[in-house]
């Protein structure tokens, strides 16, 4: 009965903070989130970036995580690395934004947008370990979906105050940046107290060549496709629905500023308030559709939402109304592929380790990025902004259509 206990009482303190951990770091980071989010419309805008300097930024984040994969490789089946490989992402990340109240360049800002972009994501297959170990299923999925939401009735707040400043005061976000990213890194603190259950016999490392270092992630993550059919369905409709999203990801800035002329607070209105409007009162739905529904299914409806996106968009060069649906449209998509797509990793494992699946998202993310972006950018210095939106569009829901013809073939609930 003592060791139960025991057990137990070790269990709800593994949990506890875990839980403490990941509420903080919603929120220190989400300040951070909503001003990053604005840069490649701060940069148009404030700074006058070319369509070239536009169009490598908003590549950064799809491309870099062909590369920061590789920072979480050696997770799997080792725990004791969990801990330091999330802080040292977390950290190496924020840094550079320190320094941008000193720095009157575009290219800093986008070296310090590659550096966020190449840790922001090598720290989740950690992350989500970590989750995976420390809190049960249902728990887990339940917390997850409401720092989520708190997250983001804190962009809401944080929008209100941030657009009305920086219409305010020019060039107050270069010290929005260093605030922002020092917020952020105050979750540091939490993350070194998180606990991990070490393996007695944890597995041997032993020393690999460069040249085995370089291509064994990749074939580990694509066999990991092959032998899975189920997993390899779900990336291949999220494929088609990232890359039609990411086409577009040059054309947005170039939209709203050339054509549309909005300002600050009508771009924080919608990408911040009333996205995260949509995220809130969406997020309770898909956290039920995930236990109910298949992958397939709710990848569907996903890809339906992000195609309403663009395609509603367009109409706002009539009345900024429809601006303003589009971004509800957007943040109701968001809400369901944010829970989908990092927890897929834990629905897809059962009781495997959960890092190599959550690998293979990113991996997948980073390939599609290689293209989708500098294909958009170039096709909008041909033809504008509006054509694409709407050749985006058509992808989201060809994708949709992907996913409702192979529904039957992936597994119905996992």
């Amino acid at each position: 009965m003592e060791i139960r206990e025991s057990v137990k009482n070790t269990l709800d303190m593994f949990h506890s903070k875990t839980r403490r951990a990941l509420l903080w770091m919603n929120l220190s980071n989400e300040p951070f989130v909503v001003l990053y989010t604005l840069l490649p419309f701060i940069l148009r805008k404030d700074l006058s970036a070319s369509l070239l300097q536009i169009s490598i930024l908003t590549a950064l984040r799809p491309v870099l995580p062909v590369f920061s994969f590789y920072w979480s490789a050696r997770l799997t089946n080792r725990k004791h690395l969990l801990r330091s490989n999330l802080i040292g992402a977390w950290v190496l990340g924020r840094i550079p934004f320190l320094f941008i109240p000193w720095m009157d360049s575009v290219w800093y800002i986008i070296f310090c947008c590659a550096v966020y972009e190449f840790f922001n994501k090598s720290g989740i297959p950690a992350l989500i370990e970590i989750l995976k170990i420390n809190i049960p299923k249902e728990a887990r999925e339940k917390t997850y979906t409401f720092y989520f939401v708190l997250s983001f009735i804190e962009s809401i707040l944080l929008g209100l105050f941030m657009g009305g400043l920086l219409d305010l005061f020019q060039g107050s976000w270069k010290l929005l940046c260093c605030l922002t990213a020092l917020v952020g890194l105050s979750s540091l603190f939490v993350q070194m107290r998180v606990p991990i259950p070490i393996d007695s016999t944890p597995l041997p490392e032993k020393p690999l060549p460069l040249k085995d270092r370089i291509i064994r992630p990749w074939k580990e993550a694509f066999n990991l496709i092959k032998t899975r059919p189920d997993f390899a369905k779900f990336q291949y409709g999220f494929m088609m629905g990232g890359f039609g999203l990411m086409l577009i990801a040059p054309s947005l800035s170039l939209f709203y500023v050339d054509e549309l002329k909005i300002g600050h607070s009508e771009l924080i209105t919608g990408r911040s308030i009333l996205m995260g409007v949509g995220i809130v009162l969406s997020s309770y739905f898909w956290r039920k559709a995930m236990a109910k529904l298949s992958t397939s299914a709710l990848t569907l409806r996903i890809l339906i939402g992000f195609g309403l996106f663009p395609l509603t968009l367009i109409l706002s060069s009539f009345h900024i109304h429809w601006f303003y649906l589009s971004f509800i449209f957007y943040g109701i998509a968001q809400a369901g592929s944010h829970l989908l797509w990092n927890l897929s990793g834990t629905l897809f494992s059962k009781d495997e380790d959960s890092s190599q699946f959550s690998r293979v998202n990113i991996l997948m993310l980073g390939l599609r990025g290689i293209v989708a972006p500098a294909l958009g950018g170039l096709l909008c210095q041909l033809f504008g902004p509006v054509p694409i939106l709407v050749m985006g569009g058509v992808i989201c829901f060809a994708g949709a259509l992907y996913m409702k013809e192979k529904r039957k073939t992936i597994l119905e609930k996992l």
